[in-house]
């Protein structure tokens, strides 16, 4: 190949390879051969091989051998002419070497450039690259060209939506080192439409497997909640009828009447705030989990299980603990979890003698750092048969009980993050726990 760019290219560099020959050997002859400049005729020679190619630079390197040989014999006789001409073949030789060395590695290096660009060119994703500074387009592959046409990105990185395609791209980009040592700016636009559509699909799915959840979880506590709410209207109901009564008099006390109807206001605003509870938990979207400590959730369900405990004549304790860690949950579906446990404790025990009546509810921080939130009370236990069996869909011990209760517990835990688990209690009885990581800061 005689040239790698336009026939004025070609004329140019093989006129000035042959003048910078002419020089040297001119030079080399002024100085009386003291320096010895012959090895400048390896810059020409090198030149033209590597902008014309091993045809070229052969050229070249023979006429620097002549010139060489015809300046050289000219004041350097020799004791016999064939070292002269062994010594003219081995500098011409010599050049030729050098020619055939440079051109292979032009070429093995554009054969490099040429992989380079089959392999971008045969890409999925889009891929242009830019001048570092003055972002100048310096390539673009077929897919790019497709997509894009001449279309430039400002910027480096992120998903991006095309409006006319309708398609979302992601844009990554890294500094490189283009092929004639520029610095440059590689830029990579792969298709993540369907990955996209994937990610929101599987977060709408999770979404109604939470939304399913607690739906699941609502019909396991209806019952309790439902008695839940017969308290404050049953209470609502007898301080309503004791201020009738107080008005049918005709004698009464306006404090004590007054102080009936706070009464019945509280209560009525009690079934309120549980009938709220239940629509926060059927409300569509499913709220995002949020930082929660679990010490208020201890409180929050002692309170709600307090009236169903005295009523079966058990006593709650709850045990503080140093400021805790939060963690991230579902506020509604935590505290059902709690009172569930809770109120299996509380039916337990609530047959047994006084002094074993006893329900504990403890938060603590666990030595791997989770949070856990325990029930603890003093009843005869989990039957041997039923500890491997507790936490399985439809296992019940219960007369008449559908077995869901604590396997929805454990759905609703393990969605979170967390475990639960069952263990005999130190004073007998049995000890329902369960721990959720800690929140991110």
């Amino acid at each position: 190949m005689w040239a790698r760019g336009t026939r004025a290219n070609t004329a140019w560099v093989l006129s000035a390879s042959f003048v910078l020959v002419v020089l040297i050997g001119i030079a080399d002859s002024l100085t009386g051969y003291e320096i010895r400049l012959a090895i400048l005729y390896l810059a020409p020679i090198a030149w033209c091989t590597w902008r014309l190619g091993g045809i070229a630079g052969s050229i070249v390197a023979v006429a620097a051998a002549v010139c060489w040989v015809i300046t050289f014999a000219s004041s350097h006789p020799y004791t016999s002419h064939a070292y002269f001409y062994l010594e003219g073949v081995i500098t011409g030789v010599t050049f030729l070497i050098i020619v055939v060395l440079l051109a292979r590695l032009h070429r093995a290096l554009e054969r490099s450039d040429a992989r380079l660009i089959t392999v971008l060119e045969g890409l999925d994703a889009a891929v242009q690259v830019e001048d570092a500074q003055s972002r100048q387009l310096l390539y673009d592959n077929r897919r790019f060209r497709e997509l894009f046409g001449a279309r430039r990105f400002g910027q480096d990185g992120g998903e991006i939506y095309d409006e006319q395609m309708r398609r979302w791209f992601d844009l990554r980009s890294r500094p490189l080192r283009w092929t004639d040592g520029r610095a440059a700016i590689l830029r990579m636009l792969s298709d993540i439409t369907d990955e996209r559509y994937a990610r929101e699909l599987m977060a709408k799915q999770r979404e109604a497997a939470h939304k399913t959840s607690r739906l699941v979880a609502l019909g396991e506590f209806a019952s309790a909640i439902a008695h839940e709410l017969n308290q404050p209207l049953a209470a609502t109901a007898t301080y309503n009828n004791a201020c009738l009564r107080l008005l049918e008099s005709g004698t009464f006390d306006v404090a004590e009447l007054q102080e009936a109807m706070r009464k019945c206001r509280d209560q009525a605003r009690r079934a309120g705030a549980i009938i709220q509870r239940l629509r926060e938990v059927l409300r569509y979207p499913v709220p995002l989990p949020a930082r929660l400590d679990l010490q208020e959730v201890a409180h929050a369900v002692y309170q709600l299980a307090q009236p169903e405990a005295l009523e079966a004549g058990v006593s709650l304790e709850i045990k503080h603990a140093a400021p805790l860690p939060m963690v991230r949950t579902d506020r509604l579906l935590i505290e059902q979890v709690a009172l569930n446990l809770i109120r299996n404790a509380v039916e337990a025990v609530q047959h047994l003698p006084p002094e074993r009546r006893h329900v504990a509810i403890a938060t603590f921080e666990e030595p791997d750092g989770r949070v856990t939130l325990s029930v603890s009370d003093r009843g005869d236990g989990v039957p041997l048969e039923m500890k491997d069996r507790l936490f399985e869909a439809f296992a019940t011990t219960k007369t008449g009980g559908l077995g869901l209760g604590l396997s929805i517990c454990r759905s609703v835990i393990e969605s979170m993050g967390g475990a639960i688990e069952y263990r005999a209690g130190e004073e007998g009885g049995a000890r329902f726990s369960f721990s959720l990581p800690v929140a991110a800061p």
